[in-house]
């Protein structure tokens, strides 16, 4: 597998933004009337004119011992739910996507302008990313050949914010899709998503890696 810090880059065409998911974020859980949905619509053409998807990632062999989870001679990541979702797996990819700065730039300027607007983008926003890094993780997987587990991000369980910093600089993140850390350990842009996806064993079949949410299966190993 090569192991060389790769770049993807996706056009708004290729994202399919998922409304349904970003009124969840939006926590509207009733029917979304024609005047509510215009609001959303209206918001998305001007989300889809500011994005700029970019993502970078990295494959690692990996060893799992106990808690531990070493990707070569990088890093040594300790956590018990990751090791759990990368148990049995050989390797793995490390991954860092965003939506670019100039999302973080409109919403922003509506916080000051209007206020419910900059919440309808944000939700757009976080939307988006996750479509970004599902049509990131299948174009990986499809020009590899492999399959992965459900992405684990920093943040998720009991793996620590205080990774994030070896997460972006094995993806060379800052220099390569403009994502740099705060002091907090949050992510700049804000929509951006850090993880690692784990190549699972040929055998091994799970048909909604990444979407546990849709999956019936409460007993999986692998659930989120």
């Amino acid at each position: 597998m090569d192991k060389a810090v790769k770049t993807f880059f996706a056009d708004k065409d290729k994202v399919n933004i998922d409304k349904g998911l970003a009124l969840r974020f939006l926590r509207v859980r009733k029917q979304v009337d024609d005047d509510c949905m215009a609001l959303i619509n209206d918001a998305l053409e001007e989300f889809e004119n500011a994005v700029s998807y970019k993502a970078s990632y990295r494959y690692f062999d990996i060893n799992v011992e106990g808690n531990k989870v070493y990707f070569e001679d990088y890093m040594t990541l300790e956590s018990e739910k990751l090791a759990k979702n990368l148990s049995g797996c050989r390797g793995a990819f490390v991954l860092v996507a965003t939506t670019s700065i100039s999302v973080d730039r409109i919403i922003a300027k509506y916080m000051n302008l209007q206020v419910s607007r900059a919440v309808i983008l944000d939700a757009i926003g976080s939307a988006s990313i996750e479509a970004f890094c599902d049509l990131l993780c299948k174009t990986i997987q499809d020009e590899n050949g492999v399959n992965f587990r459900p992405r684990f991000s920093p943040g998720y369980g009991d793996l620590n914010l205080s990774c994030q910093g070896l997460v972006l600089g094995a993806c060379d993140a800052s220099r390569k899709i403009g994502v740099t850390l705060a002091s907090n350990n949050m992510m700049i842009p804000k929509k951006t998503v850090s993880a690692i996806a784990g190549v699972r064993p040929k055998d091994e079949v799970c048909e909604k890696a990444s979407r546990c949410e849709l999956c019936d299966n409460e007993n999986c190993l692998y659930r989120e």
